[in-house]
């Protein structure tokens, strides 16, 4: 992929944002080990209704940024077997892997950083629910595409849960 390309430029551009967006927070591991959640309760209850026992299941966060809504998940739902977060951006990714060493989750979260039209080519696993929340349908330069690769990853009876509130 060129540097030109705009997936490339928003992958930058989230790089920065990043950045910014992290050096003004506190210790969010703290916050989490003691409990936090990033979660707002329209995600809670709607993953509490979809997918009424998450024991056993593994959970695809699409477009994760740097993992505290990753993270939140597990600690609403701690019988969740497995979640994997995907985001572009470098910066959330590393983030978010020391996130999860710092708050103990490493053994139950994977992080990958790839565009996610290129992550879903080359996908084969099969997750039980997929879930993106606030702020991530404006980003993608194919909603098709996206549609088609969460189709690809999900399980036969998965669940798609997506909190959406930007136009799109």
């Amino acid at each position: 992929m060129s540097s030109s390309h705009p997936h490339q430029q928003n992958r930058v551009s989230w790089n920065e944002a990043t950045r910014i967006h992290n050096a003004h927070k506190k210790n969010q591991a703290e916050f989490l080990r003691t409990g936090g959640s990033t979660l707002f309760q329209e995600e809670v209850q709607l993953l509490s209704e979809f997918a009424e026992n998450l024991k056993g299941m593994s959970v695809l966060h699409l477009q994760c940024n740097s993992g505290q809504d990753t993270l939140s998940l597990l600690q609403q739902f701690p019988e969740i077997l497995h979640i994997t977060g995907v985001d572009i951006s470098d910066e959330a990714i590393t983030f978010a892997n020391k996130l999860s060493r710092d708050v103990g989750y490493s053994d139950k979260v994977t992080f990958v950083r790839s565009d996610l039209f290129d992550w879903f080519a080359s996908e084969d696993e099969k997750y039980d629910v997929v879930f993106t929340s606030y702020g991530v349908l404006g980003w993608l330069s194919d909603l098709g595409i996206w549609a088609k690769g969460i189709n690809k990853v999900l399980a036969n009876d998965g669940v798609l849960c997506l909190v959406e509130f930007h136009p799109g």
